[in-house]
């Protein structure tokens, strides 16, 4: 179901305390930490998929079920079933660990979710809040 304004106001209220109280504690917050955790979380699936390159099927196999359940195809999934049906693994890798403002657009879109456990994701996000 989605947010409601008044909730979307609360988020929004809400992500901009919480950077405030980064930045004074001496911490970055916001986007820029963000970024960190995402592609520290994506580097962890590519470790994985570097090991067993069938969990590459997974990327597929999410965009269709997301397809399902929206109705419809975003661009952002749409994009990557492309990268995924048109490039060898090698080249999807270094999308995916390119640190530029592309890679981590395609990032924050990739389909892979599901490599990294609950349990790794939360290690990260404290670690990047330490």
């Amino acid at each position: 179901m989605p947010a409601t304004r008044e909730e979307r106001k609360r988020g929004a209220h809400g992500a901009r305390e919480a950077n405030r109280r980064a930045g004074a504690q001496g911490r970055p917050g916001g986007h820029p930490e963000i970024d960190r955790v995402v592609l520290e979380l994506t580097r962890l699936a590519v470790t994985r998929i570097d090991k067993n390159l069938a969990l590459l099927r997974i990327g597929l196999e999410n965009i269709e079920r997301w397809t399902r359940q929206r109705g419809y195809l975003p661009r952002c999934h749409a994009e990557w079933k492309e990268l995924i049906e048109r490039h060898p693994w090698e080249r999807l890798r270094e999308v995916l660990l390119e640190e530029s403002d592309e890679g981590q657009r395609l990032r924050s879109s990739h389909p892979f979710k599901g490599l990294v456990t609950d349990t790794e994701r939360r290690a990260i996000h404290d670690a990047a809040r330490a």
